[in-house]
């Protein structure tokens, strides 16, 4: 994991910086002077390994201080001014993963719930209209469902309010509008997995010894052909906790999701930074959660 993170602030920063143009040339022209005043404020005036080991917290910054990420200093964003990376995390970050986590569980229990039924009832109009629903989800993105959301159950029907976030009836659309797609491949994978499953000697013995039905998928069948789901989770949770700069911008939702492509445009490195750390410090770590999930499904997993 420390590799892992290592080898990506290191990539992220040096795509970052070797990038044409600065995070201070795109808004108006400055006098080189005051430039290279600017410059030296964020520690972005020497040599790029200077730079780097400064950011990394192993040499000292022109205020004659180590503080880097080893100190827990994210430094301040180039795009806006006198805020830290951490201030900003701090505070959008649990509003995207509040809307993120509604998203996972829609995601994950709808669809394991939509690809169970699409397996058991194999060939059956059941197993038709699951798969079709899962195309449909697929195959509409979220500015699409997003807006059509708001018309009917926020414009017409009134049910839901829109454009801003208060409590739980503000977060059920942008909900919905996230967690679609997903629902769509996790069903898909599940009916493939669950499909499979259900042709092993195991289930047949289990069908054999006299087993209702209900108990051959649930304690049986269920615990083997989510595998394959729990690993798609992982990676899915890690995504969905960070944001969404579509849903967001559709519901004007003020969470985390836009940083990224705004630290890209601006050329920020320290707010693109921050916001990839912390992606991926969730994604080892969610990884690190499937693995361990792994040996309590499925028995004949065992951690070495």
């Amino acid at each position: 994991m420390i590799v892992v993170l290592f080898c990506v602030i290191t990539l992220t920063f040096l795509l970052v910086r070797v990038a044409p143009g600065g995070p201070f040339t795109k808004e108006r022209k400055i006098k080189p002077e005051i430039l290279k005043q600017i410059m030296a404020s964020y520690n972005l005036d020497g040599p790029l390994w200077e730079q780097y080991t400064t950011y990394l917290g192993v040499h000292r910054n022109n205020q004659g201080k180590f503080s880097g990420l080893l100190q827990g200093d994210l430094q301040l964003t180039t795009k806006f001014r006198d805020r830290s990376v951490r201030d900003l995390l701090v505070q959008t970050l649990p509003i995207s993963a509040t809307l993120g986590v509604a998203a996972f569980l829609l995601a994950s229990v709808g669809g394991v719930w939509l690809g169970s039924v699409a397996a058991v009832r194999h060939h059956t109009p059941a197993d038709t209209g699951a798969m079709l629903a899962a195309l449909f989800l697929i195959s509409i993105p979220n500015f699409v469902v997003g807006p059509v959301l708001i018309l009917v159950f926020a414009v017409k029907l009134r049910l839901f309010p829109v454009g801003q976030w208060m409590n739980w009836s503000s977060l059920v659309l942008p909900a919905i509008t996230l967690a679609g797609p997903y629902i769509a491949y996790v069903a898909r994978l599940m009916r493939t997995s669950m499909l499979e499953v259900l042709n092993q000697d195991f289930v047949r013995t289990a069908r054999a010894k006299g087993l209702s039905e209900s108990r051959v998928i649930f304690q049986h069948a269920l615990k083997v052909a989510i595998l394959p789901v729990v690993s798609y989770l992982g990676p899915l949770a890690a995504n969905l906790l960070t944001g969404s700069i579509v849903v967001e911008t559709i519901f004007n939702i003020p969470g985390a999701g836009p940083f990224f492509i705004n630290a890209i445009l601006a050329q920020d490195v320290f707010l693109l930074e921050g916001v990839v750390i912390v992606y991926c410090v969730l994604l080892v770590l969610l990884n690190l959660v499937v693995d361990v999930a792994y040996t309590w499904l499925d028995r004949r997993i065992r951690l070495e």
